[in-house]
């Protein structure tokens, strides 16, 4: 799995451009093979961040969609941040749900 998270801060006056650009790709990305998912977030505080954070099964899945005409967009939507973007890939080994939790939680037992 891996995990593709892009962080802007939009030119105030661009917010709603961007938004639109991101929103204009998303339902294309994820008829694309090997996406697991494509969310698109608002930050609320000061800067108020707009971050898509995207999921594929693989690397060759997300090279893939890198080379698309949906990630064009999202490319040249960057120009609308008011400073560098943050872009990050993270590969992930492995993946958990409740049961991390209850492991975390269980009372721990003396030796």
């Amino acid at each position: 799995m891996v995990v593709g998270t892009l962080r802007i801060r939009p030119l105030p006056e661009r917010r709603g451009e961007l938004l639109e650009i991101l929103r204009s790709v998303q339902s294309r990305v994820l008829a694309q093979p090997g996406c697991v998912a494509f969310g698109i977030l608002e930050e609320q505080e000061a800067d108020a961040a707009i971050v898509l954070v995207e999921r594929w099964e693989s690397e060759a899945a997300l090279d893939h969609h890198i080379r698309s005409e949906a990630y064009r967009r999202i490319l040249a939507a960057l120009e609308l941040s008011s400073d560098a973007p943050e872009i990050r890939f993270d590969s992930v080994s492995a993946s958990e749900g409740i049961e991390k939790i209850e492991r975390a939680r269980a009372p721990r037992t003396a030796s």
